[in-house]
């Protein structure tokens, strides 16, 4: 965001640090649309979705948004500059994918739950997102390491970019990987009466 240009009419108060209040704002704009209007819609036509297709979805979208950032970055670092407007796009990508991966995810990991276990369960999805966070940090700590970045730079792009495109990669692989494991999975319906 600090190498772009800030839209045209872009107020004085305006830093490119704001444009992280964009995620909760489509949040609160695309939870609203799923269950008004997509899911509905989907539902008539016999297609919606299943909670794990869902899920696998959102973290195929989240890749998309990575792979859109890392050829954003790929023009920034050629010297380009252009309107920090572009980052709502990968913004959208990212923020549908969280939606469907957590609202959706945790929905799921109540109604499979057996009665007794629910709080339990809601504490290994905490669990989860809390492992996942960390391997964030230690792969961006690895990747920004002396030796990986010597190699990165040989490759001719910024460690930023490649940052982007690697997380891209194990979304892809993550989703392929999910999708194998849904397609198996018996659902149980441990909702509550």
């Amino acid at each position: 965001a600090l190498s772009m240009r800030g839209p045209m009419t872009k107020p004085s108060w305006f830093s490119p640090a704001q444009m992280q209040a964009l995620n909760p704002a489509l949040v609160m704009l695309i939870i609203p649309f799923n269950n008004l209007v997509l899911w509905p819609y989907l539902r008539s036509l016999g297609r919606e979705p299943s909670q794990l297709k869902k899920m696998n979805i959102g973290i195929a979208l989240a890749g998309i948004a990575w792979i859109i950032v890392g050829t954003m970055q790929l023009v920034i670092d050629g010297g380009t500059k252009f309107s920090i407007v572009w980052q709502v796009l990968p913004y959208v990508f990212l923020t549908f994918g969280e939606v469907l991966v957590s609202a959706t995810g945790l929905e799921f990991a109540y109604s499979q739950a057996p009665l007794v276990m629910k709080g339990a369960i809601m504490s290994f999805w905490n669990l989860a997102v809390t492992v996942g966070n960390i391997w964030v940090v230690l792969a961006n700590h690895s990747v920004k390491g002396e030796w990986m970045t010597s190699h990165i730079k040989e490759t001719g792009i910024s460690v930023t970019a490649f940052l982007m495109f690697f997380f891209a990669v194990f979304a892809f692989a993550a989703a392929l990987a999910f999708r194998s494991y849904a397609r198996r999975y018996k659902m149980p319906d441990n909702y509550r009466a």
